[in-house]
């Protein structure tokens, strides 16, 4: 995913249908000889064309590396749920399991908010403008790995010293057992913080490439490492185990990463070019977004205080069903986003309107037909899931019950989250953040009132159906906005970012 190219990089964001090139280059002499079938010239055999037509038409559906993408995120899922089996066969829905997703929230807000938003919405749109004006990506790809590693290393330096004083804002119900223990996984889950950093980096510059491999087999191998930690070290460690195995875990997502990289023309050397044209407009188009991107980690950790209020064990209950929740968000909605958003901020820099248009209905639209059908099955068999991945020893009859109710809510969230991942990333092609940020912060303010307004009556599943309800929210804005956005496509460039 990154710059400076040998060969020309156009090639990568080219919509022709594979086959569909030669036909349009065939000589204008010859003369089609119709078979039945439309356009077919004599020298062209019938079998190839109707593959090629059909290539062509899949691919009109589907974005280079999605399947891929789709294969790799579910087999990170996969990993995912051998986790959180190990986790509730190890440590049920308990103290311990709630002070290990505890530690977790804060390291990973800032991360979200210093490193991966600018990372999410500005790398590849600016990338894409820089390599269309043939100017210096190359040193605008080493200044952002450069600059995310240290502004990470820096931060987590603080929130280190800082940890015991942290618990007081993340989870306000543990006593003080559960408060030291939280202070000791927290220090160790800032180490992943900034092995993430340069993960983070090397992943966008993969997907710019649209090199998809090792970008998917990165959560696989944080999984595997968490998994490994928890049954290797959990039995004579206890949790911190499970914290070391997550370091580990971190360290293979980046590996994977380099090893990639390594095989691109991109070579790291430190570089802080801070005043560049290209970064002085990533940092424009960061800014925004950097508001915005805390309120997904700011609502589970809403969501973590809430239910820390409730019986032991809810926390981890909320967790676990938002992770059976995401899945199909990932597979479906996530795979499409990140595979469709270097095309569409190839079309938006070369000022196609027509064809950036095409690709945000034809994926939104298959976004929404398969998650739905995906929200249904999750409703229908969420259950069963619960009860067979999680349930046993010391995850109970009473876990199972809770956790199902708790997915059975989130499930209506399913297409709705999973139309604002390309949603967004449409906006962001248009080189604007502003607005995906207004968005999200209706989307947030919908959430705490609606959570706020169930919470007497439907207790802690109060907490998915204030979600759905934010999420509706957010929809019907970035839908709104991108149709406003539409008409910048294919004017001077601009960019819209403080």
């Amino acid at each position: 995913m990154l710059p400076g190219g040998s060969a020309p990089e156009r090639v990568l964001f080219s919509t022709t249908p594979p086959g569909r090139a030669a036909y349009q280059k065939a000589p204008a002499a010859r003369v089609p000889v119709r078979l039945g079938l439309p356009c077919l010239h004599a020298s062209e055999p019938v079998g190839t064309s109707m593959i090629a037509r059909w290539r062509g038409r899949l691919a009109g559906i589907l974005p280079r590396g999605v399947i891929l993408l789709s294969a790799l995120t579910f087999a990170s899922y996969v990993m995912g749920l051998v986790r959180d089996r190990t986790f509730a066969r190890t440590f049920g829905a308990g103290s311990e399991l709630d002070v290990y997703n505890a530690a977790l929230v804060l390291p990973e807000l800032v991360l979200d908010v210093l490193v991966i938003a600018g990372l999410s919405s500005a790398f590849v749109p600016v990338f894409s403008r820089l390599r269309h004006e043939g100017d210096g990506t190359q040193v605008f790809a080493r200044t952002v790995l450069t600059a995310s590693v240290l502004v990470m290393l820096v931060t987590v330096s603080i929130l280190f010293i800082l940890a015991p004083q942290t618990v007081t804002l993340v989870a306000p119900g543990f006593d003080p057992a559960q408060q030291a223990e939280y202070t000791q996984l927290f220090r160790v889950m800032c180490v992943t913080a900034v092995i993430f950093a340069a993960s983070f980096a090397l992943g966008e510059m993969l997907v710019v490439r649209q090199r998809f491999l090792s970008y998917g087999l990165a959560p696989v191998l944080y999984n595997t490492g968490i998994v490994l930690g928890a049954v290797l070290l959990s039995p004579s460690m206890g949790i911190l185990g499970a914290a070391i195995g997550t370091v580990i875990g971190a360290l293979m997502h980046l590996g994977v990463r380099v090893i990639e990289i390594a095989r691109t023309d991109f070579r790291y050397r430190p570089a802080l070019a801070v005043r560049s044209h290209g970064f002085q407009r990533y940092l424009r188009l960061s800014i925004p977004k950097a508001v915005a991107q805390p309120i997904e980690p700011l609502t589970f950790l809403f969501f973590t205080s809430v239910a820390s209020t409730f019986a032991a064990g809810s926390i981890s209950a909320v967790s676990f069903a938002r992770n059976f929740q995401s899945v199909p968000v990932a597979l479906i909605g996530v795979a499409f986003a990140v595979t469709a958003f270097p095309v569409m901020s190839a079309a938006a820099a070369d000022g196609d309107r027509a064809r950036f248009t095409r690709l945000v209905a034809t994926n939104l639209v298959t976004i929404t037909v398969l998650t739905l059908g995906a929200a249904i099955g999750l409703w229908l068999v969420g259950g069963y899931a619960v009860e067979l991945f999680l349930g046993g020893e010391a995850f109970d009859a009473e876990d199972v019950e809770l956790t199902t109710m708790l997915l059975g809510a989130f499930a209506l969230s399913v297409p709705l989250e999973a139309m604002t991942h390309l949603l967004s990333r449409a906006l962001y092609s248009t080189n604007n953040t502003i607005l995906p940020v207004t968005a999200s912060v209706v989307g947030l303010v919908v959430t705490v009132l609606t959570v706020n307004l169930l919470l007497d009556g439907h207790g802690v599943v109060a907490l998915p159906l204030g979600f759905a309800a934010g999420l509706v929210a957010k929809v019907i804005v970035s839908a709104a906005a991108l149709v406003f956005r539409l008409r910048t496509v294919g004017t001077a460039p601009e960019v819209e970012g403080a």
